[in-house]
C-alpha cells in the first residue's frame, strides 16, 4: 500500500486521503466548558447565576438547589438542603445515579444535605449532558415524596430565601435570617468600635513574649522538645497584644511576628547556657554562670552541636509561625460576614 501511495501520478496524497485509505477518522477535540459558557448553559436549564460567590441556584417548591463550578477541585458540585422521609430509597437512588453516571465522583446525603459531586472533564458536550442528567435526578428527587425542604441553619420545614453569607448562598428561613442578621450588626458593632492601641498592645505583647521565654527556658531543661515550645512564646505575645492593645492587624502581627523571633533566639541561647550550667554543676563544679557561657560559646565551634542547635531554632521558628496562621485564621472567622437580601 505505501508503495501505491508514494507511486500515484500527481505528486502523492493529501494527508486526508492517506487517513481514507487506511480507515483512520480525525476527530475534532473537545474543549473544556468555559466559566463563560457555563453561565450562558444555565439560562437554559432555569438556572441564574451569583457573581459573587461565583456559584448558580434553582428554586423549586421550596427547594433552593445550589450549584458550584468549582475550578480548584475541577469539579461540578450541586448542594441541596433537604430533610428525609425515607433514607433507605434516597441512599439507593443516590448510589444508583452514582453508578449510572461514570463522571460522577460523590453521590451522598449528609449533614442535612444532598450532595453530588461531578467531575469536569475536557468535552464542554460531555460537561453539558452530564450537568443536565444530574438537573434531572435533582428534579426527581424533588417532586417525589423521600424528601423535604429545610432550612440550613435550624434544618425545619420552613419557607426558606436565599441568602449570600460572606461568600456562600445558604437557603434560610425568617426566623433564623432575623437571628443572623442581630448576631452580625452585634460583631460588627463590636469590631468597629474596638481601636487599637499599638504602643500599649506591643507592651502587652513583650510581656506575654517574656512569659513564654521563661517556659521555653524551664521546659528545655526537662526534656528536648527540638524548638516545638517556642510556640508558647508567640501564644503569650498574642494574646498579651490583644489583652492590652485590643484589636490586631496585620500590621500589628507581622511586628509582633519579628519580635517573637528575636525573644526565642535569645530564649535558645539562655536554655543553651541554662543546660550548660546544670551540666557543670552536676558534674561538681558549682553554678557558674560566666563558665557556663563561655563554655557554651565554645561548643558553637562543634559542627554535631551547632547542627542541632540551629535545627531547633528551625523548628521553634516554624512553630511560632503556625500560631501565627493559626490566629489570623482564627481573626478571620470570628470577623461577621454580612448578609445580602434574598437573591430570589
Amino acid at each position: 500500500m505505501s508503495s501505491a501511495v508514494t507511486h500515484r501520478t500527481g505528486g502523492g496524497l493529501q494527508f486526508s486521503e492517506i487517513c481514507g485509505i487506511i480507515g483512520i477518522r480525525k476527530e475534532k477535540d473537545g474543549e473544556k466548558l468555559t466559566e463563560g459558557e457555563f453561565q450562558d448553559f444555565l439560562v437554559t436549564v432555569g438556572y441564574r447565576y451569583n457573581k459573587k460567590t461565583m456559584a448558580a441556584f434553582h428554586t423549586f417548591e421550596g427547594f433552593q438547589t445550589i450549584l458550584d463550578f468549582n475550578t480548584k477541585e475541577k469539579k461540578y458540585i450541586f448542594l441541596l438542603s433537604t430533610g428525609v422521609k425515607d433514607s433507605g430509597t434516597l441512599l439507593n437512588e443516590l448510589c444508583r445515579f452514582k453508578k449510572d453516571n461514570k463522571e460522577c465522583t460523590l453521590a451522598q446525603y449528609g449533614d442535612k444535605r444532598i450532595k453530588i459531586k461531578l467531575r469536569i472533564t475536557v468535552d464542554s458536550e460531555i460537561d453539558k449532558e452530564n450537568l443536565k442528567e444530574a438537573i434531572k435526578f435533582i428534579n426527581e428527587l424533588q417532586k417525589s415524596e423521600l424528601i423535604f425542604p429545610i432550612c440550613r441553619v435550624c434544618s425545619r420545614n420552613r419557607k426558606t430565601g436565599l441568602y449570600v453569607v460572606g461568600q456562600e448562598l445558604v437557603p434560610m428561613c425568617d426566623r433564623c435570617l432575623a437571628r443572623k442578621q442581630r448576631q452580625y450588626e452585634r460583631r460588627r458593632d463590636m469590631y468597629e468600635k474596638k481601636k487599637q492601641n499599638m504602643p500599649a498592645g506591643l507592651v502587652g505583647a513583650g510581656f506575654g513574649a517574656a512569659l513564654g521565654a521563661v517556659l521555653y527556658i524551664l521546659l528545655y531543661q526537662f526534656f528536648n522538645a527540638m524548638g516545638i515550645t517556642a510556640a508558647l512564646i508567640s501564644l503569650g505575645g498574642f494574646a498579651g497584644f490583644v489583652a492590652v492593645g485590643r484589636r490586631a492587624t496585620r500590621k500589628s502581627a507581622v511586628i509582633c511576628m519579628i519580635g517573637f523571633g528575636v525573644v526565642f533566639l535569645a530564649a535558645e541561647y539562655l536554655s543553651l547556657v541554662a543546660s550548660m550550667a546544670v551540666l557543670i554543676e552536676g558534674m561538681g563544679g558549682g553554678i557558674a554562670v560566666s563558665e557556663s557561657i563561655s563554655a557554651t560559646n565554645m561548643s558553637f565551634f562543634d559542627q554535631s552541636y551547632l547542627s542541632t542547635v540551629i535545627m531547633e531554632i528551625i523548628v521553634g521558628m516554624v512553630s511560632m509561625a503556625v500560631v501565627g496562621v493559626g490566629y489570623y485564621i482564627k481573626r478571620a472567622l470570628t470577623r461577621p460576614l454580612k448578609i445580602s437580601k434574598n437573591v430570589l
